[in-house]
């Protein structure tokens, strides 16, 4: 039974994980109620991290957006889509060495920041992700990998993205053309799949069964933190969305994240188990 409202009786929480846009801004404008609540939970010392479908910014970006809403976080206190996929790789496949990359230079970085070569050449991994720059060329490279062996992952399976003046495909909808061509289905790291959750929560060092998710999606961010085995909380600040009947609901609904009740008093078991 999903609750609602702010006379919930919430469960004992002592970790954080949210999504970004939608949650704590929208496009370049901060939610206020959210920026205040993660203000306060953070001078309470309540761990938390964000998680992003986005691989065209590194968390370096993100940090410096948040800090021009108010508030100031560390670079490892985000997670992006492409970050997973670096360290997914290097976790499933520790033999691969070489990657073909389709996507920005963000994601390449993370790659390479792991110690993996990005090439062109015999590569033993694709990794695809955002590219606005994508060309037929790169896609047959991508496709005569795959067909030759090579481990397919994308990033998120977002189809489409809004704009200013509507929408543009998003790295779905290039992942899913080269999984139509290869009939290869690949490795999705990004919502609604768990691991960049599983990464956040590594991160956090905190409890699974008192850690919450908190995303105004419910076909990505709640069906991720589900399949992680983490109360959800679904806030309704984002785009509005419809809850199909296979996907699973969220555990609350709030309007606003001050709603959510945090005790402080879990702080001090999360700080030991990081350090």
């Amino acid at each position: 039974m999903v609750s609602t409202g702010s006379k919930v009786n919430w469960p004992p929480i002592e970790g954080v994980i949210s999504d970004l846009d939608g949650v704590v801004y929208r496009g370049t404008t901060a939610v206020a109620d959210a920026i205040e609540a993660f203000t306060r939970w953070q001078e309470a010392d309540v761990p938390f991290c964000f998680v992003t479908n986005n691989s065209t910014h590194t968390p370096e970006d993100v940090v410096r957006k948040l800090r021009g809403f108010g508030l100031s976080i560390a670079p490892s206190e985000v997670v992006t889509s492409a970050i997973t996929a670096a360290e997914l790789i290097r976790a499933n496949y520790p033999h691969l060495t070489r990657i073909y990359v389709i996507g920005a230079p963000s994601l390449v970085m993370a790659m390479r920041d792991v110690g993996l070569e990005v090439t062109d050449r015999t590569p033993e991994a694709v990794v695809m992700g955002l590219d606005r720059d994508i060309t037929h060329e790169k896609m047959r490279i991508a496709v005569e990998a795959i067909l030759n062996g090579a481990v397919f992952i994308g990033t998120n399976p977002d189809l489409l993205l809004p704009t200013a003046s509507g929408f543009e495909p998003g790295a779905g909808a290039t992942i899913a053309a080269v999984a139509a061509a290869t009939q290869v289905q690949p490795s999705i790291v990004g919502k609604p799949q768990a691991p960049m959750i599983e990464t956040a929560l590594s991160r956090l060092g905190t409890n699974r069964g008192s850690t919450i998710m908190i995303g105004d999606q419910v076909s990505t961010d709640i069906q991720a933190g589900k399949r992680a085995g983490l109360a959800t909380v679904l806030v309704t600040t984002g785009v509005p969305t419809r809850q199909g009947p296979s996907l699973m609901a969220p555990d609350f609904i709030v309007s606003s994240l001050r709603e959510i009740e945090v005790s402080a008093a879990r702080a001090p078991q999360a700080r030991q188990r990081r350090a």
